[in-house]
């Protein structure tokens, strides 16, 4: 009976190793941070405060120029209006509106004449429109007659502009005309890309060739030939047609 349970016990599976336990994970290795660097910080700060102000400046100046946009188109729409309405007064003008308009330009020619030192060429040009103006007036064409009118005092203006004195500036830039003035040239010259004796020629024009002057600046007038050339002459070389 022993012998019997010593065989069982002998046949008897051995019981399972324990399981190792899990080997322990490296540990990480250390995170070393650079040394501070307070020059560095600083340089870094001032990089992000300039890059602030530029985007500053750069949202300024697209407002500027939308808001100078606005105000040059609101000039010139003014300017128009101012034009329209002229020429819807000339057009309704009396007699007696169109005889005090011309003494009015005549008063003014005669005071610019004696102001200036060296009378400006355009100051002969406005003689001759307004002498112009007298014939239609005297055809009781009263519209035209303030018309003629109206372009020998925009000559009258732009002569004193331009013309050098002790009180007055020169111009800085061209002046626009309110309506065109047609003119001729006096002799055969040379159309100047801008205001300068030595600018590139645009075109050369002959005796008598007939423009259209849009502005002025100094002693030059912008002006535009039938066939669309766009430059300066000189006052000198310009008459009246």
């Amino acid at each position: 009976m022993l012998g019997a349970c010593a065989l069982v016990a002998g046949c008897a599976t051995p019981p399972a190793p324990a399981p190792e336990p899990p080997a322990a994970a490296p540990a990480p290795a250390p995170v070393l941070s650079a040394p501070a660097c307070p020059a560095c910080n600083d340089r870094s700060d001032e990089v992000a405060r300039l890059r602030q102000e530029i985007a500053a400046r750069d949202a300024e100046l697209r407002d500027l120029r939308s808001s100078q946009r606005e105000q040059v188109r609101a000039v010139q729409e003014s300017t128009r209006e101012v034009t329209r309405a002229k020429a819807r007064v000339r057009r309704l003008a009396t007699q007696a509106d169109a005889a005090s308009y011309l003494a009015e330009v005549e008063v003014g020619l005669e005071s610019a004449r004696g102001a200036a030192a060296t009378p400006s060429p355009l100051l002969g040009l406005a003689r001759a429109f307004l002498e112009g103006a007298q014939a239609p007036f005297a055809q009781g064409d009263y519209a035209a007659a303030m018309d003629r009118a109206a372009q020998a005092e925009q000559l009258v203006t732009a002569a004193l502009a331009g013309a050098p004195s002790s009180s007055r500036t020169r111009v800085a830039g061209e002046v626009l005309l309110q309506a065109g003035i047609p003119l001729k040239s006096r002799a055969d010259g040379r159309l100047r890309a801008s205001p300068a004796p030595r600018a590139p020629v645009v075109a050369t024009l002959g005796r008598d060739t007939a423009l259209v002057a849009h502005a002025y600046k100094g002693d030059w007038m912008r002006v535009e030939t039938d066939d669309g050339k766009v430059g300066w002459l000189p006052q000198a070389d310009l008459a009246a047609r």
